[in-house]
């Protein structure tokens, strides 16, 4: 570094190029200790959190068919109520005489 320094005192020109070769080292060195890692985690927390989304949308598609299967349990529900009543009047022989 001493002699970048006393380089410096040779010339304007010859400055300037210092001062830029410097400055770009300063840049890379900041780039590569601070900002690459900070870009690198980002990826990662990026990529965990699209996989999260992911596993989501599949718990949620999931329970969309576990509700809609449910919702057809139902549905069939007063039919078998209604049969079962029939079937228990049927059997119990209070039935009409114009039903048999």
């Amino acid at each position: 570094m001493e002699l970048k320094l006393n380089e410096l005192n040779d010339g304007d020109h010859h400055s300037d190029e210092l001062f830029q070769e410097i400055l770009k080292d300063i840049m890379a060195g900041l780039r590569k200790k601070m900002v690459q890692p900070v870009l690198e985690e980002n990826k990662k927390l990026a990529s965990s959190l699209e996989q999260f989304r992911e596993e989501d949308r599949a718990a949620i598609r999931e329970l969309l068919q576990r509700l809609e299967a449910l919702e057809n349990k139902i549905q069939q529900v007063p039919l078998v109520i209604l049969a079962a009543l029939r079937d228990a009047i049927n059997q119990s022989g209070g039935g009409s005489k114009d039903a048999q």
